[in-house]
């Protein structure tokens, strides 16, 4: 997945966007109504009736619209719910923006340098990176409000520098590797997963959080428990790092980066990208089993994880 970052207030913001070539959707899809639907659906999923209803256009046009968005990607059906008797397909926008290329000739940089690896390394990093390149979907919380604890991720945009580091060792990395945790199909979820952040602000890592070794107890104010050695680690800072077989498909990996808050991922997130030789030795009691506790520290005090230790 791409990215495009926005300034606010000097603030910066990085925004999962869609790159399309300008000659292929110039006048033949963004047309003014479909930014309209675009923008709508953007906001707020709804079904085509609604939306007809809310942009003041004739129904049988906006499913004409819809039906081209879909086959470009750019919309896609998030559920199906019964509306006065019928059944009702919800359409959500693919993205929050679109970028439109008019110029493929840029700035010239040098390729990535590529990190030399261990032997332990490149076997905790297998199967996710394979041939040189990422053979696996990294899985962030969406950014809104979603599931049943109401939550919103914030701690999705560790995703770039994971691939940053991704990219860095593997050499490679495709388009369309980023997913929402609300975007996530079932086939998504049977393939090589990297899993960013908790079970209350990520969807897949709460439908596999009982399957894993480290996990969210969440009736206990979300403290990590510890099965290899029965600790319990209550710190908003503390995080996991656990690679264990996919429970969708058991030919699978997925490999769960994820905190007791934000505070957490960063953490685990920063072990991966800072020590991975050491994350690659494993459990501290237990080195057969790939899962690491680790717990972030501000050492220059200006509130931003910056350091880690790991603890098992």
């Amino acid at each position: 997945m791409d990215w495009v970052i926005i300034e606010k207030n000097e603030n910066y913001s990085a925004i999962p966007t869609q790159v399309i070539k300008a000659d292929d959707v110039i006048g033949k899809v963004f047309t003014r109504d479909r930014i309209r639907i675009l923008t709508a659906l953007a906001d707020e999923p709804t079904y085509p009736r609604k939306l007809a209803e809310k942009l003041g256009m004739n129904e049988q046009a906006v499913y004409y619209h819809l039906a081209t968005l879909k086959k470009m990607g750019l919309v896609y059906v998030s559920k199906k719910e019964e509306v006065k008797g019928a059944v009702a397909k919800y359409y959500s926008a693919s993205f929050k923006s679109v970028s439109l290329v008019f110029s493929e000739t840029g700035i010239s940089v040098k390729p990535p340098q590529i990190l030399s690896l261990s032997e332990a390394v490149m076997e905790f990093l297998t199967p996710f990176i394979k041939n040189g390149e990422l053979n696996s979907k990294i899985i962030v919380g969406s950014p809104d409000i979603h599931g049943p604890y109401r939550a919103q991720s914030r701690d999705a945009h560790y995703a770039v520098e994971l691939a940053a580091f991704l990219g860095s060792v593997s050499g490679r990395i495709g388009i369309g590797i980023v997913k929402l945790d609300t975007e996530v199909r079932e086939d998504d979820l049977k393939g090589n997963m990297i899993i960013v952040g908790g079970p209350v602000t990520n969807m897949v890592t709460n439908r596999i959080n009982d399957n894993l070794p480290l996990r969210f107890e969440l009736k206990e104010q979300n403290r990590i428990f510890s099965s290899i050695t029965g600790r319990i680690y209550y710190e908003d800072e503390c995080g996991i790092i656990v690679k264990t077989a996919n429970p969708f498909n058991p030919k699978s990996k997925v490999l769960v980066l994820a905190g007791k808050r934000f505070q957490g991922t960063k953490a685990a997130i920063l072990a991966v990208t800072k020590h991975i030789d050491e994350v690659a030795k494993n459990n501290s009691f237990d080195p057969s089993i790939p899962a690491r506790v680790v717990i972030g520290y501000d050492l220059d005090g200006d509130a931003i994880i910056d350091d880690i230790e790991f603890l098992e």
